[in-house]
This record gives C-alpha cells, sequence and structure tokens, in this order.
C-alpha cells in the first residue's frame, strides 16, 4: 500500500508547539507592532492608519503561507484586547480579572505539592507585585528541603497578602524608545528587588517592569555592600532588552556604591573580587549612578523587603559607618575622638569641611592633599573612598588586628585596602611582618636570583664539575669537563676519600691535571685528604653553595644523562657496563647542543673510530694499497745506500762532455735527489736513476780473500761495457767500515778498494770481472 505520511499533525507530539511557534516567527518577523505567541496574534499600531497598514501586513504574511484564520475568533479595531492573561489598552498593561478568580479563590495549601501549584500561579503575574520576593519569604521558607511543613500565622498572612496585592489595581506602562528610563534597586536581608521606571516631562514616573528574588543561604551571608552591589547586578542583568544600548539613571541609597560603580571613581584596585568581577559586567552598560535617601527609594526599598516598621531599615542604613563598624577592633565613636585630637587629621578635617587650600608645603599633608577629592566625613570621621582614616594613636591596635592570623605582608595590605587607610599603611605593615618571630620562621624564600652562568673556559680541561650518581644500586663518579663537554662515568665500589683520589688520579692520568675542580660540599670532596691532593696537584677546588645542586648544574645534568642511560639498560636486561661503554662513545662524538661540537673534537681534535666509520672510504689506505701495486709492477732494481762524500758516476748532459761525469756527493736534497761535485767549483742535482757508485759497486772488489791463490786467473772480457750497482747490501768491510764511522766528520776515515793491480780475481764473476775492465777504462779516459 505504499508509505503514509500525516497531513495534520497528530496529538501527543512534544516538539510540535516549539516547531509550530517557530514557523509563526518566520511568517510574521519583520511586521511592525505584532507579536505572536502559537496561534494568538497581536497586532497594533500608534494611530489608525499605521495600523491598518500593520494588519493588512499580517493578513498578506498568512496568505502567502498558506495560513488560515477563523473570523469569529478575530476581533479588529479594539479599544483594549486579552492577550495571553492581560489586559492591554492605551493606559499600559494589568492582569485579567477572569484570570485571578482561580488565583482570589484559592484554598490555603494544605502540602508543599499544593504551595508550589499557588506559588506558581502567582509567579506569572509577579511583575505587578512590587515585594514579591521579600512578601513570599515565609512561604519559600516552607520549600527548603531541611525544614518541615509548618503553617503558622505569618505564613497566612503572607498567603493573604499576596492575594491582595494581586487583586489591587496596577498599570504598567508601554516601554517607549526615546523616554528617559530609571532604574531603581534595594536589598535587604533577604531579597533583592529592582523597578524600571519611564520619567515623564512633568517629573513623574511610572512603573514598566518590577523584579524581585530572594537571596541563596551563600548570598545572605554576604556583606551589605556586596548585598547592595548585587541588586544593581541583579536589576540591570533582569532588564537587559531593555538597557543594554542606551543611557539611564540607576538610583541607589548606599553611597559608597555611587562612588564605586561611578563614572568618575570608578572600580578602585583594592576593591573585592566580586565587586571587580560585576563592575567588568556592567561596564557594557552605559549609566549614571543617582544617589538617594531611603525614604525617597520606596518602590525598591518595598520589593526587597515585607512591610514591616521602618525603623529596621532605618538602622540599616543611616551611614556607611554602621555597616563597617563591627568589623573594626573599636567604634567609629573612638575614632571620631582621637580624630579630632589628631593634630594632621584635624587639619585635613577642616579641609573638607571648608575648602582645601591650592597647595600646601607640609609633607605629611601631601598624601591627603592628593587625594582631597576622594575624601569625606561620616559621622565625624574621615572616609577616603570606603575606606575610614585611621588617627596615628590608634596605628598600633588596628596593625595588631590586621596582623591577627600571620596572613603575610601581601594578604594583609589587601585585607587593610577594604577597611582602613592612612598614610603610610604599607610600610608599617611591612615592618610588623619583619618583626614578627613567627612570619619571620615560615617565610617564603625570596625571588630568584638572576642567572649566573659559569664562565667558558678557553681551553680542554681547564674546568671539570664532578658529582656522584646512584641507579640500580651502584654509585658512579661522573666527571664532565665544562669546555668540550666529555663526560666519564666510572663505577664506584666505594665513595670515601681514597677511593675517590684514587678515581680521579687514574682519570686525571690521561686526560691531565685541571686547573679547576668544581663539587658539591658530599663527604669525600669535604674532607681533608681530597684538600690535601688538590693542592698538592695544584688543582682549585671550588664547591657550590650547600643545598644548592643547581651551583654545580653541569654535573647534575651529567648525572641525569647517565642515570637515563643506566636505566635503559636495566629495562632492557642488557648488561649495565656494557651499555655504559656504548653510550659514552657515541655520545663522546655526538656533536654537543651547546657547543655545537663533540666533545671528542673538543678535547682531543678528532673523533674517536667507531663501527660507523668502516661505512666511509679510506682514502689513506686506497692510496697505501695503489702505491703498492705501483711498486710490485714498476721495472728497476734495488738501489744501494748513497751517503755524502761518496764517488760516483754522474749523468752528463753537457754538450762537450762524455755520457758519464765522476763526481762526488755533496748532499741529499730529496728521497731520491743528490747533489755531486763535478770539480771545477761545479754542483749538479742528479736524481738516483742519474747516478751510478763507484767505490760501492754492487760487485765491488773490497771482499776479496786475502788468502786466495796469486796466480788464479779468470779471463776478462776487456769488451765489456756494463756498470753494476752494488748488491752486497752493505755487507763486507767496505760496508763496516761505512757504517762505523760518522757520515761526513772531520775525523772520518773514508775506506776505499785497494787499486786494481791488488786484486784477486780468484773469486769474481765474469761479470764482475767485465765491471773491472770497464772502469780501467774511465779512469784511462779521464787522465
Amino acid at each position: 500500500m505504499g508509505t503514509f505520511a500525516y497531513r495534520r499533525t497528530p496529538y501527543g507530539l512534544s516538539c510540535i508547539p516549539e516547531k509550530f511557534q517557530k514557523l509563526m516567527e518566520e511568517t510574521l518577523r519583520g511586521v511592525p507592532g505584532t507579536v505572536v505567541f502559537l496561534d494568538d496574534i497581536c497586532c497594533t499600531g500608534a494611530n489608525e492608519k499605521e495600523h491598518i497598514s500593520n494588519l493588512r501586513a499580517v493578513l498578506e504574511r498568512l496568505r502567502n503561507m498558506g495560513l488560515t484564520i477563523k473570523l469569529s475568533k478575530c476581533e479588529f479595531m479594539k479599544n483594549e484586547v486579552k492577550y495571553l492573561g492581560f489586559i492591554i489598552d492605551k493606559d499600559g498593561l494589568r492582569p485579567d480579572p477572569t484570570k485571578l478568580e482561580a488565583i482570589s479563590s484559592a484554598p490555603r495549601p494544605e502540602d508543599v505539592s499544593q504551595l508550589k501549584s499557588f506559588l506558581g500561579m502567582l509567579n506569572y503575574y509577579g511583575k505587578f507585585i512590587p515585594n514579591l520576593s521579600s512578601l513570599l519569604h515565609p512561604l519559600h521558607n516552607l520549600l527548603r528541603k531541611e525544614a518541615s511543613w509548618k503553617w503558622d500565622s505569618l505564613c497566612d498572612k503572607a498567603f493573604l497578602e499576596a492575594k491582595q496585592a494581586l487583586l489591587s489595581e496596577r498599570v504598567l506602562a508601554h516601554y517607549e524608545e526615546g523616554r528617559a528610563v530609571v532604574l531603581s534597586v534595594d536589598s535587604s536581608a533577604y531579597g533583592l528587588g529592582g523597578v524600571l521606571a519611564h520619567r515623564y516631562e512633568d517629573g513623574s514616573e511610572r512603573p514598566v517592569s518590577c523584579v524581585s528574588r530572594t537571596l541563596s543561604p551563600a548570598e545572605r551571608n554576604y556583606s551589605q555592600l556586596d548585598k547592595e552591589a548585587l541588586a544593581i547586578f541583579y536589576g540591570i542583568t533582569k532588564h537587559h532588552q531593555y538597557l543594554f544600548g542606551r543611557r539611564f539613571i540607576l538610583r541607589t541609597d548606599h553611597q559608597p556604591l555611587s562612588y564605586i560603580f561611578g563614572a568618575k571613581g570608578g572600580i578602585p584596585q583594592t576593591a573585592a573580587s566580586r565587586l571587580q568581577r560585576w563592575a567588568a559586567r556592567l561596564a557594557a552598560y552605559d549609566f549614571t549612578v543617582e544617589f538617594v535617601r531611603s525614604a525617597d527609594n520606596g518602590p525598591a526599598d518595598a520589593l526587597s523587603r515585607l512591610p514591616l516598621p521602618q525603623q529596621g531599615r532605618v538602622k540599616d542604613v543611616v551611614n556607611y559607618i554602621n555597616l563597617i563598624e563591627e568589623s573594626l577592633p573599636i567604634s567609629f565613636h573612638d575614632i571620631a575622638k582621637e580624630t579630632k585630637k589628631d593634630v594632621l587629621l584635624s587639619k585635613i578635617y577642616g579641609y573638607v569641611l571648608f575648602g582645601w587650600p591650592s597647595n600646601t608645603t607640609c609633607e605629611e599633608e601631601k598624601p591627603y592633599f592628593a587625594r582631597k577629592h576622594e575624601i569625606t566625613i561620616d559621622l565625624g570621621c574621615l572616609i577616603y573612598k570606603y575606606r575610614i582614616v585611621i588617627p596615628g594613636t590608634l596605628h598600633k591596635k588596628i596593625l595588631e588586628e590586621i596582623h591577627e592570623g600571620h596572613l603575610g605582608i601581601n594578604k594583609m595590605k589587601n585585607l587593610s585596602r577594604n577597611y582602613v587607610y592612612w598614610s603610610t599603611l604599607d610600610r608599617d605593615i611591612e615592618d610588623i611582618c619583619k618583626m614578627c618571630s613567627a612570619c619571620r620562621a615560615v617565610r617564603d624564600a625570596p625571588p630568584r636570583a638572576p642567572l649566573h652562568p659559569w664562565e667558558f673556559p678557553l681551553n680542554p680541561w681547564q674546568r671539570v664539575h664532578a658529582d656522584f650518581g646512584e641507579c640500580g644500586g651502584k654509585k658512579y663518579l661522573i666527571i664532565v669537563d665544562a669546555h668540550s663537554k666529555w663526560i666519564e662515568a666510572i663505577m664506584m665500589r666505594s665513595t670515601d676519600s681514597r677511593s675517590t683520589i684514587a678515581t680521579f688520579r687514574s682519570v686525571f692520568a690521561s686526560q691531565g691535571l685541571p686547573s679547576q675542580l668544581v663539587t658539591d660540599n658530599g663527604p669525600p670532596f669535604f674532607s681533608l685528604e681530597f684538600k690535601e691532593f688538590c693542592e698538592k696537584n695544584c688543582i682549585q677546588h671550588v664547591t657550590s653553595a650547600p643545598y644548592r645542586p643547581q651551583g654545580n648544574g653541569a654535573a647534575e645534568n651529567a648525572v641525569k644523562t647517565i642515570k637515563k642511560c643506566l636505566k635503559r639498560a636495566l629495562h632492557e636486561g642488557e648488561d649495565v657496563a656494557t651499555a655504559l661503554s656504548k653510550f659514552l662513545l657515541q655520545y663522546r662524538n655526538c656533536p654537543h647542543a651547546t657547543t655545537g661540537v663533540a666533545p671528542a673534537v673538543a678535547l682531543m681534535g678528532r673523533r674517536q673510530r667507531s663501527r660507523l666509520d668502516a661505512l666511509r672510504p679510506d682514502v689513506a689506505a686506497a692510496v697505501q694499497r695503489a702505491q703498492r701495486r705501483q711498486q710490485q709492477h714498476a721495472p728497476g732494481s734495488p738501489r744501494p745506500a748513497l751517503r755524502p762524500g761518496d764517488t760516483v758516476l754522474a749523468r752528463d748532459y753537457s754538450a762537450r762532455g762524455g755520457k758519464w761525469t765522476e763526481g762526488k756527493l755533496v748532499e741529499q736534497t730529496g728521497p731520491v735527489s743528490y747533489k755531486v761535485d763535478v770539480g771545477r767549483e761545479v754542483q749538479w742535482r742528479r736524481h738516483s736513476d742519474q747516478l751510478i757508485p763507484v767505490n760501492r759497486n754492487r760487485y765491488s772488489l773490497t771482499r776479496a780473500n786475502a788468502n786466495v791463490v796469486a796466480n788464479d786467473s779468470v779471463e776478462v772480457d776487456k769488451d765489456a761495457d756494463v756498470t753494476f750497482e752494488d748488491a752486497s747490501e752493505g755487507e763486507g768491510d767496505t760496508a763496516a767500515a761505512d757504517h762505523n764511522s760518522p757520515v761526513g766528520g772531520s775525523n772520518s776515515k773514508q775506506v776505499t778498494s785497494p787499486p786494481p793491480h791488488q786484486l784477486l780475481p780468484s773469486d769474481m764473476s765474469a761479470r764482475a770481472l767485465r765491471a773491472l775492465n770497464r772502469a780501467q777504462r774511465v779512469n784511462k779516459n779521464n787522465n
């Protein structure tokens, strides 16, 4: 059969009224002089023409929305209408008498439920009853949780008076946008009240709205000053829609509040936090405060209290002094009497009465002269803002009362600024707190001094910091270099002075002695043995202030760092010593956050090699391997060592010379470079490849055996043109002689081979004989 949809709203849906109200408000939004509540529409205008125009606009809106009206239920062009239980006419707003019959004929309540029903009906017309909250105070007491049901004469009186007040002829004026508005407020011991009224050209006033409420149990404990301020706050916020964005007059019978919330003085800094919060909220409204006597504030006063005899009210608000008399250790009569006796305050009293001078030269009068616009007289006492000016003879008693409880300087100043004043009040409070032994015994530490860092040392290991740390039941001596941030952490089996000195001696043996050692005042560092150890090693021992570890902050930070490492190792079940060693290696190679340089680089000038370095290519090792490969594959044979003074054959590159020229080595200018003296004061610079040793020939005959038979001979090829280098590697008699004598010394003897005719060729090979023949031919050509 498909999906069904309602064509009419069914009964029982709780959300329908609010949806319908929203629909009607959106339909008639913007039509002047028109209000709507569900299906009740009220339309009006300032004159007949405007009224007809507004009515046509309403009907047009309803037609556009497809809404219809029932003509039999409509009334047009009426002088007054009944709307939502009220009668509205040109004079204003008043209750509908037909609606009040249920209230006037209501029986006396028998229980709390019936009382709540009666109060609900009555509160609907509460705006017509100025003293409603105070009038119903006995009935409200029956609604408390802890109160038992007891209907007494006060309840019966309040019940009947509430009915009579509602049945009386009371008319509220219509609110007019451009007319002056006056808000009168007042408070009593248990209620707040406010009346919003229009002020007309003839000076008369008509109420527009009346509000009141009872005080909560906490609010009843407020001071009278706070209660009156709460009445102002309540009256303004309750009439927010009438007062916001326009100027109005705020009327109160509490004179101190006329200064506190007034435009001239403003909220004082010494006021209670509650007053400051209210004043901050009320700063959004534009109003002027008007002070009136309690007798002239009748409507608001009636809202906040029962119609009892007036003497009770007079006692409460006669003067501001009466409100704070109970808060002082002395009465205002004593203050007034001593004020007249005081030389300074008596002059100030006269200035307030008869006028202030244009200026003053007395230093004692200047504090009061600067506040002359805020000093008044009340019952013979000088009042500065809302604080009583205390004469000098009563200062001590007032200070003792303020100091009662030992609140401290700041709280005592805040407390005193709510009650009393004299020019040296703050200084006297500070003096009494400083002289109090109880306050001195529990006073807080002074503010922290400005940070004074240690001077950064210019050289590594110039100043070191040390401290003990404990983790996992083991103790560690932790040393940190202030320059490089290098950390040493050594596990200690004992922390006595001898073990500590031995550990320091071991560390200093590898790193050197520091110029300065900074520690705390622990027993190992404070011992006589440790003092002698530092003095003998020329170490300046500096200790931080007792019970202030921040003085040795570098060591404390190092201890914290090492402890984190040890705790991680214990958490993972790793060997503590191994984990500590790994951590120190990585820490010393990592750039430090303060210096930006790794501790190892700052201390030793290099990084410590770690396994990460194996990831980088080793340039030096690669070059050495390449050089070894070149040596292995390069041609050539080993060369004998050449020394200054050796006779050599040097390659001759001159145009007229031969291929080789005999000379003597003068000096070695490089690994394989030499200077050769070839005579005639001429020196050549030659490479070892360009030199042939003559006397230290590879096949030198100096090793000839003297026991060889002289007639043994070997045939030598005289035409051989080959020269060989010495292959004896320094062996034989000649080598021994060369090594045992200093080269180039003045007393040295040059050992030379014997002449060729003395050589015995029995041990010579064919190649050696050819070399000998070659040498003889060279000498013959030179000669």
